[in-house]
């Protein structure tokens, strides 16, 4: 296909949203949920799991977009979303990927694949320290990408009263997309923080981030989601 055959890469475009176009809503810390995906040293660290084989495969050069934003940006506004959070009382829920009989029968054709296979207590399967659960907040161990049909994930949030998650982490292409579409079609009412998600190529995390905004979720800085968070505590306990 020639590059007059192509078209307009934005053709449609405006069309589509013309229609689709979901309205504000209310954050109710009540209600309100995070969920940090697969922040772990699996999935998360120059040293562990897949980045480490990267690196040793002698593509360290094509991860550095992905951990200097990991380091610089994601894992600073996960600190201050996780606090916030637990600051009202609201819900954390982390995921990981893992096996849960530790040989990875349970996991994926496709996680299989890409080698992400690991057990619970490994190094590989714990959060990121800067970010590491409390008491009081939930670990999820997926057996795939998306957090809904791989865990218990919407039967604990039903029960919680949740109607609204923001959803961060990583890959925001991925794992982040996969779950907030799948959300939509729960009725659940999604956030994005943009600045606490990454991908690992900035147009893999800039096509999600267009593609999600206004359609799935609203996409907002963490900073922007922090305030409405506490105006939703604010107004919950007047």
């Amino acid at each position: 296909m020639g590059e007059s055959d192509r078209g307009n890469v934005k053709e449609g475009w405006s069309a589509w949203w013309s229609f689709a176009r979901i309205p504000e809503f209310p954050v109710e810390a009540d209600k309100t949920a995070l969920i940090v995906i697969d922040m772990t040293y699996q999935q998360a660290h120059r040293d562990y799991g897949l980045c480490k084989r990267i690196i040793e495969a002698g593509l360290e050069d094509d991860l550095s977009y992905y951990l200097d934003r990991i380091d610089r940006v994601v894992v600073p506004n996960l600190e201050q979303l996780i606090a916030a959070f637990r600051e009202v009382g609201a819900p954390v829920l982390y995921t990981r990927c893992a096996s849960l009989v530790g040989d990875g029968s349970d996991q994926t054709w496709r996680h299989r694949h890409f080698g992400v296979v690991t057990t619970e207590d490994s190094k590989d399967a714990q959060i990121l320290a800067p970010l590491e659960p409390e008491e009081g907040d939930i670990m999820l161990t997926k057996s795939g990408s998306a957090v809904f049909p791989s865990t218990n994930c919407e039967h604990l949030l039903r029960v919680k009263g949740i109607t609204t998650i923001v959803v961060s982490g990583i890959f925001t292409n991925s794992c982040v997309e996969g779950t907030i579409r799948l959300a939509g079609d729960l009725d659940f009412r999604c956030l994005m923080p943009e600045d606490a998600c990454a991908a690992m190529s900035p147009s893999g995390h800039a096509n999600a981030v267009e593609y999600l905004d206004g359609n799935f979720c609203h996409v907002k800085p963490t900073a922007e989601i922090i305030r409405l968070l506490g105006a939703g505590a604010g107004a919950a306990a007047a």
